[in-house]
């Protein structure tokens, strides 16, 4: 499973980097990024067949973890409890929310490919799982740059089902939503995304997705967490008025205190909005589950212990007593605090020194709640990058992650992120990675 650019014949590839670099300013336009230095001339391409394994690998890892919350916990406050977190630690969290497949109404899998055998290294699982809009956008963009040539047209490449309109049907389903019912999606202003700190534009920014909504037949808009109210009634409301339920597109994980979130904590616990997904399927995107897959070996199916053994990397929950053999065994993991998001925290043993890393897994034991997971030697994607400052084409073998989404169980577009040219091992956005979605060829 990789990508099919070294099998495409030689007037495919120039064609297709060709178009890049005619297209790329307009294809890349509005996408949030960090890096100002580099853009991709051709999004990643994969079998049909791939994707499918992908996603399928996906939902029954998204499964098992919620299998083994099931095993430990009943209720949201059982599971925060035996994940460790303290009271507190995620936002607008009802401890008495009953654990169910509900919770796993937004899975986005991080996958690395090594060796060609596809591996789970972490499962966000939420609603707030970003790069769908811009993900979606740059494949339909670059299929539209494509369309007339004689060349690529006969290749038949396609993009997977969207990822944005996935996600709606989720929330139409999930929260049983009306053509009446007036939907919001809220962001925050205190986040990482890119120009986020400005709700002002985000909005504009956003219009798009709010009209694809719109287009499905939700009455849509986008509205910052910071300037929600209530009003007399206790409804909460955005600019437009009160709304109905609310598709909640941040992390519910140390938000910024605002009068705007205690609005909505309110209108949560009252029942007058409905919220996908509740705050408490992001404790199942806890790293630490994943070492309870592996815990629980013994207790699975033997096709579901095959999926754990052969597509997730062997993980535990980091204690003193492992020091010595993470210490032996430095180029072997990666450490990574359990409850953290965007590379924040993961050290790779094998990019670091043999002080750093001791430090760093001695620091990790004092503070708690960190994994040591397997080390995954990542396969490299031959990519073809634009230098923006001086239009120079290049091409390098990078590492990278593909995310496929699951809303509602249902399959649909995936995130891609790949390192630029002479970066380093993590691949995050945050620390200038770039973002694409996928094409598929039949």
């Amino acid at each position: 499973m990789t990508d099919l650019w070294p099998r495409l014949t030689e007037d495919v590839r120039t064609a297709l980097v060709a178009r890049g670099v005619e297209s790329w300013q307009q294809v890349y336009d509005g996408v949030a990024t960090h890096n100002k230095d580099w853009r991709p001339l051709r999004p990643p391409i994969m079998s049909r067949a791939s994707y499918c394994q992908l996603t399928d690998i996906s939902a029954t890892v998204a499964r098992l973890i919620l299998d083994a919350c099931l095993r430990r916990a009943t209720t949201a406050g059982e599971l925060r409890r035996a994940l460790g977190m303290p009271d507190g630690a995620i936002d607008l969290l009802s401890e008495d929310f009953p654990l169910s497949e509900e919770l796993i109404g937004g899975v986005r899998a991080d996958i690395l490919l090594a060796g060609g055998t596809p591996y789970v290294v972490e499962a966000n699982i939420d609603s707030a799982l970003g790069g769908a809009h811009d993900s979606d956008g740059i494949v339909r963009r670059f299929l539209s740059a494509y369309d007339g040539d004689p060349v690529l047209d006969a290749i038949g490449l396609t993009a997977p089902p969207s990822a944005v309109d996935a996600r709606y049907e989720a929330v139409r389903t999930a929260l049983e939503l009306s053509g009446q019912d007036r939907l919001a999606m809220i962001f925050t202003t205190g986040g990482t995304y890119p120009g986020s700190q400005d709700g002002q534009a985000m909005i504009k920014l956003l219009e798009p997705f709010s009209e694809r909504g719109r287009q499905l037949g939700l009455d849509m808009r986008v509205f910052p967490v910071e300037w929600l109210t209530l009003d007399d009634a206790g409804r909460l409301c955005v600019d437009d008025g009160p709304i109905d339920a609310v598709l909640r597109m941040f992390v519910p994980q140390g938000t910024k205190p605002s009068p705007g979130l205690d609005a909505l904590a309110t209108a949560v616990r009252t029942g007058s909005v409905r919220m996908f997904t509740p705050t408490a399927s992001w404790l199942l995107a806890s790293k630490s589950i994943l070492a309870w897959l592996w815990e629980d070996l013994p207790t699975l199916s033997p096709e579901d212990a095959a999926v754990v053994r052969h597509h997730v990397p062997r993980t535990s929950v980091l204690s003193a007593d492992l020091r010595p053999h993470a210490v032996a065994k430095q180029n072997d993991f990666v450490l990574k605090p359990s409850g953290s998001y965007g590379g924040v925290g993961v050290v790779v043993g094998p990019e670091v020194s043999a002080h750093a890393w001791q430090a760093a897994l001695d620091a990790a034991i004092t503070e708690g709640g960190y994994i040591l997971q397997a080390h995954v030697a990542v396969d490299r994607l031959t990519m073809q990058f634009v230098e923006v400052t001086t239009g120079e084409v290049h091409e390098a073998a990078v590492p990278f992650c593909i995310a496929p989404y699951l809303f509602g169980g249902t399959p649909a577009g995936a995130y891609l992120r790949f390192a630029v040219p002479g970066a380093g091992p993590v691949v995050n956005v945050g620390q200038g990675a770039l973002t694409s979605g996928l094409l598929l060829a039949p």
